[in-house]
């Protein structure tokens, strides 16, 4: 194997590995899936009222379970605050913890990328070294 192609080799792995790592690292839901858009899901403090809301805080869903038939409007109106409230919070966590893993997946990224510069300049240093050894024992 010729010095060229070993370098090229270790080039295309290296490249190769970063392309892998970006990937892995793009945001996935709790199923491991690739996500496509977040949500938040929330409720009322006794459950009577469920509500879930997408990116951007726009409100999906809007459950009133029969108990909380009973209340007067107010309450319900209340209570209604609390779960899409809830539902909102919910929504920020997921948000700030996909954008922790895509920080966290860009900076692994980065380091395979100097590491493969690195090992590449190695290698070719390591590749001319063993040339002029090779072309002083020709010479003799």
């Amino acid at each position: 194997m010729s010095h060229e192609s070993a370098t090229e080799d270790l080039d295309r792995l290296l490249s190769s590995t970063i392309s892998a790592a970006a990937e892995a690292g793009g945001p996935r839901d709790e199923t491991g899936d690739r996500a496509t858009e977040l949500r938040g899901e929330g409720h009322d403090p006794d459950r009577l009222i469920r509500a879930s809301v997408a990116a951007g805080g726009r409100i999906e869903t809007v459950e009133i379970g029969p108990r909380a038939h009973r209340l007067a409007s107010h309450e319900l109106a209340e209570r209604a605050m609390a779960a899409i409230n809830a539902a909102l919070e919910d929504l920020e966590r997921a948000t700030a913890a996909r954008s922790a893993g895509a920080v966290a997946g860009a900076e692994l990224t980065e380091r395979l990328r100097e590491a493969q510069d690195l090992s590449m300049r190695q290698l070719r240093t390591y590749t001319r070294s063993l040339q002029d050894l090779m072309n002083g024992f020709e010479s003799r």
